[in-house]
């Protein structure tokens, strides 16, 4: 952090020092915050005096505990915060801890929020009492310049909630980075005298820090008559994570390899990581010594018990990092697009680790680069900015750009964010910069043939300035109002001469997938014909550097816009209806029958739950469903998602009439988890979730065992859609009846396995295990147990996040007390679809099981007659595909829901 005072006659900024915990007895002052999160022990807490239990601790003290205690600290919020697969306000930080319960650990946003008011609360500590609290300062946080959109919406709602003012701005920290350099250089004679008048000039930004890294490129132009020349930012590149911590990882696992133990402890591991960055620096930094040691504590109470010792040579180290991570390469050069690249702590790591070849990328295209400047803590080794400045001079046929010296890598970008905030306060010329990215939207055009086009029409150009309104108004552009709709957005950094209203092609290399914008379209007065709008879309870019995009009636009737927000939630984004856009957006699913058809059906429903039980016509939902197959003129097998998430809405309604019977009752639970199934995938599947949650707390109107067993079943089918407290809520009754040992119905304990994410897993999976073998000894049917074991050990959840994966321990446990069974009696047929779940690779290694465990089990599998095909996702890697993941819900999922 720093800062500028503002009525300085000669301003400077200055960096603001922070005190932090340095041990659980002591403080210090530093110039930096390292974003670590440690969550103290209790009896930490009550040595630690002005902390209190539970309260999460930053800085110097938590970075060390990450070496020491991994599963207590939370990093690398930032990083996740560009994580657009997972739902960033969900709590699951610290990343796959066994130490800290699902309860107390916390989100990405909230993990930033703590971070950013730990810097309020300390600069209020020293300021707040001389008149110059935090709040009425001009607050400026950086972001890295490959923020999308929504990553600057998250980072705002984290300042927000930290309490920070609403009048903030948000920098791309390369930018930051630049004002630092022109602050230390301001000598207008010095600078600038060198650029010709006729001419740019180009400056590149390299910053690569410990997580990411960033490209910038900036023009300067000399303008005749002034002193200061016109700077404008060009060129942002795409999100990397990539930096030094991928650099530590690639050490350690050489070193790894090397030890005397076939898996290290998340401790050691972590341990040999942060010796591998001290090494790492040492080397390139110092010429001498050829051999660099290692040790590692052992696993036992003394640091000494067992400790590991290795070493690595300097060529070693040299090789890894140049040829690895710096390597030289043509101009024209492509990074590897593989499926995986180098990964940790689940994070999309970018899947080449060569920086140079995505920075030819990147420049690709671009003016030549007369000058860099480089940032960030990684590239203070010389030996890096040396490669890197040699290996642009190559690509531009040996014209050597000069480098624009640093002192400070590491603090550059806060000293330039305040430097920032005093240019805006003068109102003093600045960088111009505008949209980093041109932001498109998916559209869909029917063809005279009357299959859809699928096209992206560009929103909002590169480098679109602030505040300025870009209007598209397609032809057919419309939306469905008084419900839900939703667009697809994409971005580009490599689209540079797209103007708005341009429809171009869509291709996976050159656009970025954005979460959906979303809004609801209401109008209280006369809707027009068929819900359809005729709509404009407006963007802009405002001054904070927030996308602002809205939809504006066309009619001349109705006066109206709605603006769409980003739909942060993805689990609850993936097959919602889109709204249309072109001649005939549809990305919907057809319903695929007759309107009137449907209406029959609905009829037929409504006609069922109204009256009364009549024994010559018997009531079953086998009975109902035949009758709907001909009403639709389609079997129930090929009914889509659509059309039965059109048919909830009436046997909703049907709610009190179940009570009719236990007839009625039993047919009413048997339809409502067919139609709603897997609870998950729909517009407005959360609403309907909502609906049926009531029969939790209405209860079952016939209690007995065929009401209780459709119950059970029910909540399996939809269980994707239930939160952790309504799980939670569902198991609770049940649990005395796992305790006591007595044999519970085959049903409920399916529906337990279902439940992925529930916290009671390792209970259940010790009193599923013990009865499981006594039957399984017995020769007796044990597949409900087997099946449900299979689900809670899983590796790859069906819908549940990867934070709700047990530890390894559990599956070793099943392991050891199964493994002495025949696993080819007809009894344990389940047990080897049990094992190839919960041993099979999933390329994140926090979850997947050391090595000597899972060789153990694919051995027992292959004696036991199994496929090697299927055997061999437990030795390596292989990526899930939609089927696979489908079969974890143990029946079909309706036509047109797609499960990646």
């Amino acid at each position: 952090m720093a800062f500028e005072y503002l009525d300085n006659a000669d301003p400077h900024s200055e960096t603001f020092l922070i005190q932090q915990w340095e041990t659980v007895t002591g403080f210090s002052e530093a110039s930096t915050l390292p974003s670590f999160l440690y969550l103290p022990t209790d009896q930490e807490a009550a040595q630690m005096s002005s902390t209190t239990t539970g309260e999460w601790v930053p800085g110097r003290l938590a970075r060390r505990k990450a070496v020491e205690s991994p599963g207590r600290v939370a990093h690398s919020a930032k990083s996740w915060l560009c994580h657009h697969a997972v739902d960033r306000s969900t709590p699951f930080l610290p990343w796959r801890s066994d130490e800290i319960p699902v309860e107390k650990r916390i989100s990405p946003i909230r993990a930033s929020a703590l971070l950013l008011e730990y810097l309020r609360v300390a600069w209020d500590t020293k300021f707040a009492n001389a008149g110059a609290p935090f709040n009425e300062q001009e607050i400026t946080i950086t972001v890295p310049a490959s923020f999308d959109a929504a990553a600057q919406r998250l980072t705002l709602d984290a300042a927000s909630e930290a309490g920070f003012p609403e009048t903030l701005r948000l920098l791309e920290e390369p930018q930051a980075a630049f004002y630092c350099w022109l602050n230390q250089h301001q000598n207008p004679d010095a600078l600038w005298a060198k650029i010709p008048e006729d001419r740019s000039h180009h400056v590149l930004v390299i910053d690569i820090g410990g997580g990411t890294t960033d490209f910038s490129l900036f023009e300067i132009n000399r303008q005749l008559g002034t002193a200061l020349p016109q700077i404008k930012r060009i060129a942002v590149g795409d999100h990397l994570l990539l930096g030094g911590d991928n650099i530590d990882l690639a050490l350690a696992h050489q070193i790894a390899s090397r030890l005397a133990i076939d898996e290290l402890s998340p401790v050691q591991w972590n341990f040999l990581a942060a010796r591998c960055r001290d090494l790492k620096e040492r080397c390139l930094a110092d010429s001498s010594g050829d051999s660099f040691p290692v040790s590692i504590p052992g696993r036992g109470s003394s640091l000494l018990s067992g400790a590991l010792s290795s070493k690595i040579s300097r060529a070693e180290v040299e090789s890894i990092v140049l040829d690895g991570f710096f390597p030289e390469c043509n101009a024209n050069d492509q990074p590897a697009r593989a499926q995986a690249g180098l990964r940790e702590w689940a994070l999309p790591y970018a899947s080449d680790s060569a920086v140079t070849r995505y920075l030819a990328e990147f420049l690709a295209g671009l003016p030549p680069v007369e000058a860099i400047l480089f940032n960030g803590g990684s590239l203070y080794p010389e030996a890096l900015r040396h490669r890197l400045q040699q290996q642009i001079a190559r690509w531009q046929g040996g014209v050597e750009p000069q480098i624009l010296h640093h002192p400070v890598l590491d603090l550059a970008v806060a000293l330039g964010a305040a430097s920032f905030g005093g240019i805006v306060h003068r109102r003093a010329r600045r960088i111009e910069a505008g949209a980093a990215r041109a932001i498109y939207l998916e559209v869909h055009k029917r063809a005279a043939e009357k299959h859809e086009e699928s096209f992206l029409v560009c929103l909002l150009p590169r480098n679109a300035p602030s505040e300025k309104e870009f209007r598209i108004s397609q032809a057919g552009l419309e939306l469905r109002v008084n419900r839900p709709v939703r667009f697809q957005p994409y971005y580009s950094t490599r689209h540079p001469n797209d103007k708005a209203g341009s429809l171009v092609a869509w291709n996976d290399r050159d656009f970025r997938r954005l979460p959906p914008l979303q809004a609801t379209a209401r109008i209280t007065g006369q809707a027009p014909k068929d819900n359809r709008l005729p709509v404009t879309l407006t963007a802009r870019i405002n001054e904070l550097g927030l996308l602002r995009v809205a939809c504006v009636s066309a009619d001349p009737t109705i006066h109206e816009s709605w603006p769409l927000e980003f739909n942060l939630r993805p689990h609850l984004s993936e097959n919602e209806e889109q709204t249309d856009a072109g001649n005939a957006t549809a990305n919907t699913a057809n319903l695929g029958i007759d309107p009137a058809k449907l209406d029959a059906a609905r009829n037929r429903l409504e006609t069922v739950f109204l009256q009364p039980l009549d024994t010559r016509d018997k009531l079953t939902a086998n009975h109902l469903f035949k009758s709907l197959e001909k009403l639709l003129g389609l079997p129930k097998a090929d009914w889509n998602l659509l059309l039965i998430r059109s048919l909830w809405a009436v046997v909703n309604e049907c709610f009190s009439h179940r009570k009719k019977s236990v007839e009625h009752e039993e047919t009413w639970l048997i339809l409502v988890g067919f139609l709603l199934r897997p609870g998950f995938g729909a517009e407005g599947d959360s609403a309907r979730i909502d609906e049926l949650w009531r029969l939790h707390t209405s209860k079952l109107a016939y209690p007995g065992k065929r009401s209780q067993i459709q119950q059970y079943i029910l909540w399996r089918r939809v269980a994707g859609g239930l939160s952790q407290e309504r799980q939670e809520m569902i198991l609770a009754p049940e649990l005395p009846k796992f305790r006591s040992q007595k044999s519970p119905p085959a049903e409920l304990v399916r529906l337990v396995g279902s439940l992925e994410r529930i916290g009671s897993k390792p209970e259940l999976i010790e009193l599923f295990l013990v009865r499981a073998r006594e039957l399984g000894s017995t020769k007796q049917y044990c597949a409900p147990y087997l099946v449900a074991l299979g689900l809670l050990l899983n590796r790859a959840p069906f819908y549940a996040g990867a934070d709700f994966v047990v530890s390894s321990v559990h599956v070793e446990q099943a392991f050891e007390a199964l493994s002495g069974l025949d696993w080819n009696v007809p009894e344990l047929a389940e047990v080897q679809t049990l094992f190839l779940r919960a041993a099979r690779i999933v390329n994140d290694p926090a979850i997947d099981l050391p090595r000597t465990l899972r060789e153990k089990i694919a051995s027992k599998l292959e004696k036991s007659g199994v496929a090697p095909v299927r055997v061999a996702r437990l030795r390596t890697f292989v990526p899930i595909a939609g089927p696979e993941r489908t079969s974890l819900f143990g029946e079909s999922l309706p036509p047109g829901l797609m499960i990646g």
